[in-house]
């Protein structure tokens, strides 16, 4: 006996997840079947669309917030539209042509963004696995073997966090690091993307030596055509390196970010971003006094224009 519309609508994922349902559908969809349904019903309930039958408006409402809600791979995504398909049919709505359309149509962003996210995301690992094994590598070399745990630590902080932002910020392999791009980092994103447990004297201090260490590494790996300019550099810049984590100045460029914001200042255009700076420092007489009595200058700090560097699942490197 065919079920009536009223007991077809209420199926919940597991009374339509029948052996004989199931064999309809491929095996990856089978193997996502039940975490699909369970995830849809719930983000549509999260989004505010889970009034009365399903419409084409909920389905494209509900699949865009799907990939911000819930972290499954590729292949769970390329089965979401397969798997609802089935279930709206088991349903027997009288909107199912509709609901289908609205299914094909909210495919290809679904699959697709997913693809580009679950790309991006696997190149960034094979960064971090490249760079492992550089650290490996030099935490085998006497002079880094030989610092303490603490140290060894932060030694592997910093060569991550600056490969990171080189290869993946930048997108610039080793050999074609240069000078600026390495400027841009150290002060720019380089102390953001630390934890704030790492952001302490003990890491800064190391920063010169990870690097120069760093930079002969690759040398020796032929793998750094500018080791010499870049390890000159760090040689330079010693003093700006090891103290450009201040509290104040971070505080105080947040807080004028924050203003520029607010007056919708361009931060890529340098002579809005200058006149502006000396209008803020003019209109907070106190601040300006107390930045200009530290050791540094404000132009070794470059946060106004930084790089977009953001990962999903950026790791926590930690020495095993």
């Amino acid at each position: 006996m065919e079920q009536s519309d009223s007991t077809a609508k209420s199926l919940t994922p597991a009374e339509f997840l029948t052996p004989q349902r199931l064999a309809s559908l491929s095996a990856n969809q089978q193997k996502y079947a039940a975490a699909i349904l369970d995830d849809v019903l719930r983000v549509r309930k999260t989004v505010d669309m889970a009034q009365g039958d399903w419409t084409p408006q909920q389905v494209a409402a509900t699949l865009a917030a799907l990939p911000t809600m819930v972290d499954q791979p590729h292949l769970y995504f390329v089965a979401v539209v397969p798997v609802l398909s089935a279930y709206f049919k088991a349903q027997k709505l009288s909107n199912l042509k509709a609901l289908d359309a609205a299914l094909k149509a909210a495919r290809p962003d679904l699959v697709e963004k997913h693809a580009a996210a679950a790309d991006e995301q696997e190149a960034y690992e094979g960064v971090v696995a490249l760079v492992e094994q550089w650290v490996q590598a030099m935490t085998d070399q006497p002079d880094v073997a030989n610092l303490s745990a603490a140290d060894q630590q932060n030694f592997i902080t910093i060569v991550h966090t600056t490969a990171e932002l080189m290869i993946t910020g930048k997108g610039k392999q080793p050999k074609d690091w240069d000078v600026q791009t390495l400027s841009e980092i150290m002060f720019g994103p380089f102390t953001h993307l630390l934890d704030e447990n790492d952001r302490v004297p003990a890491l800064f201090n190391l920063v010169p030596f990870a690097l120069t260490t760093l930079f002969a590494y690759l040398a020796d790996q032929q793998e750094l055509p500018a080791a010499t300019a870049l390890q000159d550099w760090v040689s330079e810049h010693h003093t700006a390196l090891v103290t450009m984590y201040d509290p104040k100045l971070e505080s105080f460029f947040e807080d004028l970010t924050t203003a520029m914001q607010a007056q919708n200042i361009d931060a890529d255009d340098a002579k809005a971003v200058d006149a502006f700076t000396q209008d803020y420092l003019r209109a907070h007489p106190t601040t300006s006094r107390e930045l200009f009595t530290t050791d540094r200058q404000l132009t070794h700090k470059k946060h106004i224009k930084q790089i977009k560097y953001s990962q999903k699942k950026r790791r926590k490197h930690r020495r095993r």
